[in-house]
């Protein structure tokens, strides 16, 4: 029994370290939250006016920053949650969806490289 103890330690420390600790497993969980929506909307609440060409340039990015750690994530996971809750039973309108995709790119962090303290 203690073997089985300190081999599930030992499983769950490897794993913990190769997500990057806390700050990792907050981005892993952004970038699942990510693929929850975009696979939604992709399949049952794409409004005709917009391609899945555009949900899929718009999440990719989105999921790019995200795993470079360049995003603002409490608003990503507030963008998010205001999606699953506004259109989790009912489709959205194209105007919606281009809101959405907006307050979405919002949440990428600017590249501050470059900007000197004066």
């Amino acid at each position: 029994m203690l073997v089985v103890v300190a081999v599930s330690l030992i499983a769950g420390g490897v794993v913990y370290q190769r997500f990057g600790g806390t700050e990792g497993i907050h981005y892993w969980m952004a970038e699942r939250a990510l693929n929850g929506v975009e696979k939604h909307l992709k399949s049952k609440n794409r409004p005709d006016g917009i391609s899945e060409e555009q949900v899929v340039t718009v999440f990719e990015n989105v999921r790019e920053k995200t795993q470079q750690r360049q995003v603002d994530l409490p608003s990503l996971y507030k963008v998010l949650k205001s999606y699953q809750t506004a259109f989790h039973t009912t489709k959205p309108s194209t105007p919606e969806i281009e809101v959405f995709f907006q307050e979405l790119e919002k949440t990428i962090l600017k590249d501050l490289k470059g900007i000197t303290k004066e």
